[in-house]
């Protein structure tokens, strides 16, 4: 007899799903983030849109305005979940960009600057695929990386190693281009955060 799988929405599988969510969001870095924190696990849902309301830049207090009301008494519970995804991957994007302009201003003062910023920027460019590895490997090979991009126009890892592969120390658009490979790699980062959650949420509530 093949056993069948309950798709009945339970307390456990919403909190599963709120779990996801928050391994990707983490801790609160502000006093803003920590009173709206406070508030959400106090269940003061006024209260903590209130501080997303006052604090619209703050991606980190935005989800926490979706997920308060996240219940399985809601009938847009998963649309809210959905929301506070994309809220808590905007907020990893954001974190991502802090941590490699704080790399790269490091970077700036060391004699290898080029090259200590592509070690910076490197760090947070997580191969997922073949062709990923590929262009990796292919790091120094601008007509290389070209044809994967060719192949796969959309994806932010490719980007930030063409603009790397592009900088050079005399370069008039040096920085120009590592500020750029550098939001590319922190969007690069924030679609996988985003595929984590998602693929978590399915996961729990499916």
């Amino acid at each position: 007899m093949m056993q069948t799988v309950s798709t009945e929405l339970t307390p456990l599988k919403v909190q599963q799903a709120v779990d996801a969510i928050f391994e990707v969001l983490g801790e609160p870095t502000d006093e803003w983030q920590r009173q709206a924190l406070a508030k959400y696990k106090n269940g003061d849902a006024i209260a903590t849109k209130e501080i997303y309301a006052s604090h619209l830049r703050d991606y980190y207090c935005k989800c926490l305005g979706f997920l308060v009301n996240a219940t399985i008494t809601n009938g847009n519970l998963r649309k809210l979940l959905s929301a506070a995804a994309n809220a808590a991957a905007d907020h990893a994007q954001m974190r991502t960009l802090d941590r490699i302009s704080d790399g790269n201003a490091v970077a700036f003062k060391c004699d290898d600057l080029l090259g200590n910023v592509t070690q910076n920027i490197l760090r947070f460019l997580t191969p997922t695929t073949e062709y990923h590895q590929l262009a990796l490997d292919s790091i120094t090979n601008y007509g290389a990386l070209k044809e994967i991009e060719r192949e796969n126009p959309e994806d932010n890892l490719v980007k930030a190693l063409l603009y790397l592969s592009r900088a050079k120390p005399d370069s008039l658009i040096l920085f120009t281009l590592i500020a750029e490979a550098s939001g590319a790699a922190a969007l690069h980062l924030r679609n996988l955060e985003h595929q984590k959650i998602t693929d978590a949420i399915a996961a729990a509530l499916n």
